[in-house]
Parts: C-alpha cells; sequence; structure tokens
C-alpha cells in the first residue's frame, strides 16, 4: 500500500556518484504483523482474463485464493554483488539464483536486453533485475526512473536473441503506453505551486497544533488530543514524503529530505521497499504488502506457517495495524545506519530531537500508534481484496486494474486524511503524477479500462474497510492447507518483523 511510498534510486545514481547497488535486508511491513503477536499474543470481484501466457499466470478470486494457495514459490533469493575480478562464469556470481543458464534478458519498449553483467551494478539492488528476468519492465522503468536514468538505458547492452516463450506484449499495454505519453505531452505531469503549498501547509497547521496541545502536561483530555492530531500529522508527513519520494524534478529533489527531517524515516528505505509492491502488485511471494502473516493472514497457510491466533484475527486486527509506524521507523533507522546513509540519519535524529523537545515521549508514542492504524487501514484496504496472483502476474496494467481498487471517500475531511491514495488505481498506474491530478483522472481510467476489457472498481470507504475486516474473519475459519503458498521467500531479512516471524512461527 501506499502511504509513505516512493520511488527507488535511479539509474542516474550510479552515473553520479558511481554507487553499486548491494542487495540489503528490506524491510517488510510483516513487522505489523509480527509485532501483533507479541502484543496479540496477548494479538472481489472476478475481473478481466488476462490474455494466455506459456507460464501459467494464476488469477484467483479473493474468495478462492483465500482458501487454496498451493503453486510453487518463484521468487529467487538475491545474489551477491559480483566480486571484482570474477566474471559472470563463475559460480560464486549466480550463488543464490536459479538463474541456471547464466542468462539474465529483460524486455523495455519491445527491446531485449542482456543484464547479466549489469545486474550487480543496478544502485537498488540485483533483486530487481532478478524478478524481471524473460519479463516486460517497460512500466517500471517509466514509473520508477527519471528522464536522465531512462536516457542511460540507451547503454544497456542489447541482447542478441529473445527468450523463448515469453508472450507477447497485450494491446492493452500498448494503448497505455500511447494513453501516457499523451498525458505527459499534455502536462498531467506538472506540479500545480498552490496545491503544493496547501499540501505542505496542512501538515504544517496540523503538527503546529498537535504541538500546543501536548504542552498541557497536567490535563489528560488534552493529552488524548495531542496524541489524536500528532497521529493525524504523521500520517500526513507520510503522504508527502510518499509525494517526494515518487516525484520528479528539481522540486521533489530538494523536498526528499522531508522524509527524515519531518517524518522520520528514510526515503532510501522506503524507495526499497515499497517499490516492489508497485511493480508486481499482489504478485504472492514478492509483493510484501500483502505478507502480513503470522498476525493477520490473508489466504490459508500451509500448516508450518500457520498460528494459533489466526483465529481470532478479525477481532485483534487493530493490533498489528496501530504497530506499523513504531515498527517501520525502527527498521529505517537501522537500514539507514548500516548502509551508512548519513544524512538521511542525521535528518531522522535531528527529527526526534525536535519533537521529543516539546511533546512528551508517552505522547508521541501513541501519537505513532493512531497513525499507524489509520495509515495501515488506509494502505491496505485497496489490494487485500482483489485478485492475488500465485505465480506469475499477467502484464503491467492488466494487473494493475485487477488487483487495485479506488475508495470513495464521503466528507471532506477523509478527502485530506487519505492523502491522495483513495486515487489507488490513477497512482499505481502513473505513479510520478501529482496526487491532486488523480480526481481529474479518473473518468478517463474507467473509460480506458471499458475500451479494454478492464474492470475499474471502485467502492466507499466504509464498505471497502468492512470487505477486508470480512476477509480476516473468513480466512480465520479456514483450515490451514498443505503446501499452500508462502506469502515470502527466506531471504534472510534482518528486519524486526523478519526476526519476530522466526521467533513466533
Amino acid at each position: 500500500p501506499a502511504g509513505y511510498k516512493g520511488a527507488q534510486r535511479c539509474l542516474d545514481c550510479a552515473a553520479e556518484t558511481g554507487q553499486r547497488g548491494a542487495m540489503i535486508p528490506l524491510p517488510s511491513k510483516s513487522s505489523v504483523a509480527a509485532a501483533a503477536l507479541l502484543a496479540g499474543n496477548a494479538a472481489v470481484c472476478s475481473g478481466f482474463t488476462a490474455p494466455s501466457l506459456p507460464m501459467q499466470t494464476a488469477r484467483l478470486s479473493a474468495s478462492a485464493a483465500r482458501h487454496t494457495s498451493s503453486q510453487p514459490l518463484r521468487m529467487v533469493a538475491t545474489p551477491p554483488l559480483q566480486p571484482p575480478g570474477k566474471s559472470i562464469d563463475d559460480p560464486s556470481v549466480w550463488e543464490g539464483t536459479k538463474n541456471v543458464n547464466r542468462e539474465l534478458l529483460v524486455r523495455i519498449d519491445d527491446e531485449w536486453y542482456d543484464l547479466s553483467r549489469w545486474r550487480a551494478a543496478h544502485p537498488a539492488g540485483t533483486h530487481w533485475i532478478d524478478m524481471f528476468k524473460d519479463r516486460d519492465a517497460t512500466e517500471v522503468m517509466y514509473g520508477f526512473h527519471s528522464t536522465k536514468g531512462m536516457e542511460m538505458m540507451k547503454r544497456l547492452p542489447k541482447a542478441k536473441h529473445a527468450p523463448e516463450g515469453v508472450a507477447p506484449v497485450t494491446q492493452s499495454t500498448r494503448n497505455f503506453r500511447k494513453w501516457r505519453q499523451e498525458l505527459v505531452d499534455a502536462g498531467w505531469f506538472e506540479r500545480e505551486w498552490d496545491k503544493e503549498l496547501f499540501n505542505v501547509g496542512s501538515w504544517a497547521a496540523a503538527f503546529t497544533l498537535g504541538v500546543c496541545l501536548s504542552q498541557f502536561t497536567g490535563s489528560i483530555a488534552m493529552q488524548f488530543a495531542a496524541v489524536t492530531v500528532l497521529g493525524i500529522a504523521n500520517t500526513i508527513a507520510g503522504w508527502l514524503s510518499h509525494d517526494y519520494t515518487h516525484g520528479r524534478g528539481k522540486f521533489c529533489e530538494i523536498m526528499r529530505p522531508f522524509g527524515s527531517f519531518c517524518g522520520g524515516m528514510s526515503p532510501t528505505w522506503w524507495s526499497d521497499k515499497h517499490n516492489t509492491h508497485h511493480a508486481l502488485t499482489n504478485e504472492v511471494g514478492i509483493d510484501e504488502d500483502i505478507a502480513t502473516d503470522p498476525a493477520l493472514y490473508l489466504w490459508a497457510p500451509d500448516p508450518k506457517n500457520d498460528s494459533p491466533a489466526r483465529k481470532w484475527q478479525g477481532v485483534f486486527w487493530p493490533i498489528p495495524m496501530s504497530f506499523l509506524f513504531v515498527l517501520w521507523r525502527f527498521d529505517s533507522l537501522q537500514v539507514a545506519i548500516k548502509r551508512k546513509l548519513w544524512p538521511e540519519v542525521f535528518g531522522c535524529l535531528c527529527h526526534y530531537a525536535f519533537v521529543l523537545s516539546f511533546v512528551p515521549p508517552l505522547t508521541f508514542l501513541g501519537a505513532l500508534f493512531v497513525s499507524g492504524f489509520m495509515t495501515a487501514v488506509i494502505t491496505t484496504v485497496t489490494h487485500q481484496g482483489e485478485e492475488l496472483f500465485f505465480d506469475k502476474s499477467p502484464d503491467f496494467v492488466d494487473a494493475q486494474y485487477m488487483s487495485t481498487r479506488d475508495a470513495a471517500c464521503t466528507n471532506p475531511f477523509s478527502e485530506w486524511l487519505w492523502g491522495g491514495m483513495q486515487y489507488q488505481l490513477e497512482h499505481h498506474l502513473f505513479p510520478t503524477m501529482p496526487r491532486y491530478k488523480y480526481p481529474a483522472l479518473m473518468e478517463a481510467v474507467e473509460n480506458f479500462g471499458k475500451e479494454n476489457g478492464l474492470e475499474y472498481r471502485i467502492t466507499d470507504e466504509w464498505t471497502l474497510l468492512k470487505m477486508n475486516i470480512d476477509i480476516y474473519k473468513e480466512v480465520a475459519t479456514l483450515d490451514a492447507v498443505p503446501g499452500a503458498k508462502a506469502s515470502r521467500p527466506d531471504t534472510g531479512k534482518e528486519d524486526l518483523g523478519s526476526i519476530l516471524q522466526k521467533k513466533i512461527v
């Protein structure tokens, strides 16, 4: 889901800094789920059928997917950086992958590139290249890279041949690429300063009000009010951080440190974590935003991955959601320190020093729990009830329509609080577009779906929440399914959620 979303370090980072990207332990939203059992052990519509693919695409309805999920796990573990002096013929270079032919071909704009030698130098990690072996990465390239990064794509080595058995690009995807270029030419991706000022100003007003309320330390009522208002301000800060990390251009580049100074989290950490969800939405074993077990299960698990608390998840679901920001902040700072992202570490420390100079620690902690609950609810409900892909997902555009639902906010406050995440499909199709452009784009997104046999889905916010709670309750009653696909591969991650999961399950 969305929340404090972002785009990963782009191709031009490598050119400008000479940095070689290594796969780092990506924090998982499962950290929220795992924490619930620490506290809690105390805690679909059928869409357009994608064209046939040579490799099976398992598109299950939400209900069917939750009852059975025994497809074999396809995700590959991430290999280390290519050691200096070693060639791609050295077996150690490919250790941890299932790439038996030592050839890594990726399609971009109908051209196949051989990234076997380049994968280890990818600034956002080798896992991105590995995930798109024998797949089309065009939409990911345009969605996550700057114009300069796209220009550098011309330097990538072209493949001598195309891999066998790969389906051609669907007509809906080709139509989407044409439409996207038309929107670029029409200025839909340009920023509007009055709206940018309102977004920052509304956050600043909420944050200032929360700090002022927290000064009445002798009043419990005022402290509860401060917790609520500061929680809202933290959620809004998350949406702004998400905007600036996704966005392109000088303004977003300047504002990107907002995430660490005002949001208390590393923008780079968020970029690495979040974009897998954007690229392969609801693909089981890859998209960590649906890997919320062992506290909240979205389908019947294998007995070895099950938890005795599952039968109660329809009751305690608010607990893991409330832990979202507490654990994200922990994971974020841990990764930033490990990767020596000192400017981001400095920003986070400045954030804590400033906030804790004015806000009582317990009030601040309470605000993080309130914010975590609001953010988790907003960011989960637009995907969890839609199609889950237990094998390769369809082409990007088809998959986004099948796995994403918009939320219709019922009042102006909700419209502001959701921070653009109510336009989830528009955001997934055009992640670098300013969020205030999405309302005007909704009708066009719906019409594009009709013209290309894709279902546009939208539900009011309260009905959408009820749908997701019903899923938790339904899955709580199901028997475990031997061989059911795991929600995540065993990557040896060191984030808090993965550590807790190993101890709990």
